[in-house]
């Protein structure tokens, strides 16, 4: 009898489980996304760049959407934002830019087209020696090393992009590696470097970050907002690293007879090093910064959990809703796919949870988070500032890009990255696989919901996206992402371009996921040892 009874019970728990998955999973579809991604990338919304306007509503039409679902604000504060203290930092067109001067000190040449590969927290005013070393490049097991003999301390220095390998094998359309120039930057700064100078080298498909758009995605641009989270600490002297053309490049190596394609024709002739300190001349770099100070938010809501002990613990659901802006040319970056499509679906999910007549155990939290285009921002400071401790966060599901199936346009490299967008009903998952219950539940969950899940490991291709702050304080995490396409930050990536199949699916996938997380007595079994959370 008694065994009877435990397998009736169990038999009304599991149907009141599939009751509720199905009241949640009929509440998603396309007309509701549709209607969302239609506000929430339309050229109104100015591309929602952190900082902006645009921005600041894309912030409120959450919250108020998050008022009329009837989701719960933070207790302590009553609100659903989360103000985050920043900095913007803007360099003056006007007083940006690099000159050559002989040892009379007349400037010989200068140009504006100066680029930061990393953001200048602060006006920058400096000159120096140059030494041309080659391609920076050190290679232990050849011997062969470009820093050898040449005195890097408190110089400027200049280098190629690549290594003599890569270009005697033709890898020449890569727009950056950072596994090849990490390297070299983190050797050259060791040595004492006053600042770096990196041209592409003449093998190139590209002639310089502006041919290649590498100008439009780097932070540290003439016109174009930093925004960074204000800190209590005064920033560390940083090593200013520029981008510059061909023809600087040229120009500085004039006086030591040879340009920069005589002297890459050189090494790879005779596969030695050219590496020399350009007498005669001296580089100087002028880059003024106009800093404010300004707050934006995260948006976050609250459904409680059903169980009095339970509750005290949650699943989150990230996507970031601000996008890149405009372009310069004052084009609108809509960002349908980047990452309309996450924020807006997780709108959707949330709407699912609260149609619910018994909410889940756990609670779950909806975290909209801002600033991931200027590096993880939001959800860096949230993961920091916490509402539900670390500890008491079983996973954490990020979408940032789900909208997007692969089309005749996709069949090509962009900036020299491989696509890897996806066909439809397709979804890449990447995760540090920390748990094989959660793996088996997001392969339940996907075969529901009728969607192709594509596990792709832990390491993105190109970038990174807001789980990672989650990871980085010992939290479980899935990215769910369709994948790189061509239109990635680019005009092209609007709503047409959606397909709502996909979106829809991935949708309900990532609702049940959710849901079986949170709804089960037994905490998720974690495989390995987790860090601590700092």
């Amino acid at each position: 009898m008694k065994r009877l009874c435990l397998f009736l019970t169990a038999s009304v728990v599991l149907s009141v489980t599939v009751m509720a998955q199905k009241e949640g999973l009929k509440s998603i579809n396309q007309s509701d996304l549709k209607a969302y991604m239609t506000f929430f990338a339309s050229d109104e919304l100015e591309g929602r760049e952190t900082g902006t306007n645009g921005n600041n509503v894309a912030a409120l039409y959450l919250k108020t959407s998050l008022m009329r679902l009837g989701l719960m604000p933070y207790a302590e504060t009553g609100d659903y934002f989360q103000m985050i203290p920043m900095v913007s930092k803007l360099i003056d067109p006007a007083d940006n830019y690099i000159s050559i001067n002989n040892t009379g000190g007349e400037t010989v040449f200068s140009s504006d087209s100066v680029v930061f590969f990393s953001e200048p927290s602060k006006t920058v005013d400096l000159a120096g020696d140059v030494v041309f070393a080659g391609y920076g490049y050190e290679d232990k097991e050849t011997g062969y090393n470009d820093l050898e003999g040449i005195e890097l301390n408190d110089k400027i220095v200049l280098f190629m992009t690549g290594s003599p390998q890569l270009t005697k094998e033709g890898v020449n359309d890569v727009m950056f590696n950072p596994e090849i120039e990490g390297p070299k930057l983190n050797s050259i700064f060791s040595k004492g470097a006053k600042a770096v100078m990196i041209v592409y080298n003449p093998k190139s498909i590209f002639s310089d970050v502006f041919d290649s758009g590498l100008a439009e995605m780097a932070p540290g641009r003439a016109g174009k907002k930093m925004v960074s989270v204000k800190s209590s600490t005064e920033a560390p002297e940083e090593v200013p690293i520029v981008a510059v053309t061909q023809h600087t490049a040229d120009i500085l190596l004039e006086t030591a007879g040879y340009n920069l394609k005589e002297m890459e024709d050189r090494i790879l002739a005779d596969n030695k090093p050219v590496s020399l300190e350009i007498e005669g001349i001296t580089a100087s770099f002028r880059s003024g910064v106009r800093t404010s100070d300004f707050f934006s938010p995260n948006v976050i809501g609250f459904i409680e959990g059903s169980d009095p002990v339970l509750k005290n613990e949650c699943v989150i659901y990230t996507a970031h809703f601000d996008h890149a802006g405009l372009n310069d040319r004052g084009d609108v970056l809509n960002g349908a796919d980047d990452d309309a499509s996450g924020s807006m679906a997780m709108l959707e999910i949330a709407e699912a949870f609260m149609k619910l007549k018994k909410k889940p155990l756990r609670t779950i939290v909806f975290a909209w988070v801002n600033g991931e285009e200027k590096g993880l921002l939001g959800s860096r400071f949230y993961a920091d500032n916490p509402y539900f401790p670390m500890d008491k966060t079983l996973v954490d599901i990020n979408l940032d890009m789900i909208g997007r199936s692969k089309t005749a346009a996709d069949t090509i490299k962009f900036m020299g990255y491989d696509l890897t967008v996806t066909q439809p009903g397709e979804v890449l998952s990447y995760s540090a696989h920390e748990s094989t219950e959660l793996l088996e539940m997001l392969t339940a969950s996907a075969a529901q919901s009728g969607v192709r899940v594509i596990d792709m490991g832990k390491d993105l291709q190109f970038g990174s996206s807001d789980h990672a702050s989650f990871m980085a304080k010992g939290v479980p995490a899935f990215l769910f992402i369709s994948g790189m396409h061509s239109d990635l930050h680019q005009t092209g990536d609007d709503v047409e371009k959606i397909d709502f199949d996909k979106m829809e699916a991935v949708s309900k996938m990532v609702f049940l996921l959710g849901y079986k997380v949170a709804n089960q007595r037994e905490r998720i079994k974690l495989d390995l040892p987790q860090s601590s959370p700092d």
